[in-house]
């Protein structure tokens, strides 16, 4: 009888100490996509809040959503589970786990299908001047006769549209995409406006493999480095390995932006938060 009282006791303050630890955590804003409003604080979240647990949040759209991180380093979200314009929900309604992080078996693209990941699932993000994206050299060898380039429609300034070719530098097996020449013809500079049905193929020795559409878009430098600075420091004090944060910022950027390059970003992290390569 005493050994059951003994067991019902720590059960129960097992249980008493669960809940005492669950409002020790606290949650800090990272960043938002779309609209999302807080009740208390009486606008939108912005970077940086330190969120309430007892809140009401309107959404503006389905897809909208508040990026989050625990102060233990785990990732959240605000998400508008009734998939509804303007849905206004308790705060521990909406609450649910970040995007599952990417784990890195190699930085080398070794398919077509990782490459299809890479560059079309969704918007490409340059955190710098220059993308540099390795390539296994037996499933996409770079030569005179094989390699990658852009194809899109353009606009010229007679109003006539033009299918434009472009090819692509390479080093060795690394492709590189510089965000100054996305956007030229012939050395010359043109309006993105001016330009659609963007895609980049490989050319296989005169046979093109289409690998999808590519849609880029530049964010703001400082608005990311204070989000991803946010989430970094946060997984830094709390013991996360260099190779987790990593994956961990990877799938942040593409939940709230689009997808990234992974040698980029591995040397965005160690040059502005100092996250060592392995």
């Amino acid at each position: 009888m005493k050994i059951k009282k003994i067991s019902a006791f720590l059960l129960f303050f097992s249980f008493c100490f669960s809940l005492w630890a669950q409002d020790e955590f606290t949650y800090t804003v990272i960043g938002m996509k779309g609209s999302v409003t807080s009740k208390k604080a009486g606008r939108e979240f912005q970077t940086g809040d330190v969120v309430s647990r007892e809140d009401e949040l309107t959404f503006k759209n389905p897809e909208d959503m508040v990026g989050l991180i625990r102060n233990d380093g785990k990732r959240f979200i605000y998400g508008n589970r009734k998939e509804r314009r303007n849905v206004k929900v308790n705060s521990e309604d909406a609450i649910m786990l970040g995007k599952t992080r990417f784990e890195w078996k190699n930085i080398t693209i070794k398919s077509l299908e990782e490459l299809q990941q890479h560059l079309s699932e969704a918007p490409f993000i340059f955190l710098d001047s220059v993308a540099k994206i390795r390539m296994d050299q037996k499933t996409f060898p770079q030569n005179g006769r094989q390699y990658f380039y852009f194809n899109f429609l353009w606009k010229n300034p007679k109003g006539k549209t033009e299918r434009i070719d472009k090819k692509l530098q390479y080093k060795k097996d690394t492709l590189i995409i510089r965000r100054s020449n996305i956007f030229k013809v012939d050395n010359s500079a043109v309006d993105p406006k001016e330009v659609s049905d963007f895609k980049i193929y490989y050319n296989n020795g005169g046979d093109p493999v289409l690998i999808g559409d590519f849609k880029v878009i530049f964010p703001d430098a400082e608005k990311m480095k204070t989000e991803i600075g946010i989430l970094v420091r946060k997984q830094q004090e709390t013991g996360f390995t260099p190779k987790n944060i990593q994956s961990e910022v990877e799938a942040y950027i593409r939940q709230f932006y689009g997808a990234i390059d992974r040698i980029n970003l591995v040397n965005y992290l160690k040059n502005n938060f100092g996250v060592s390569e392995k």
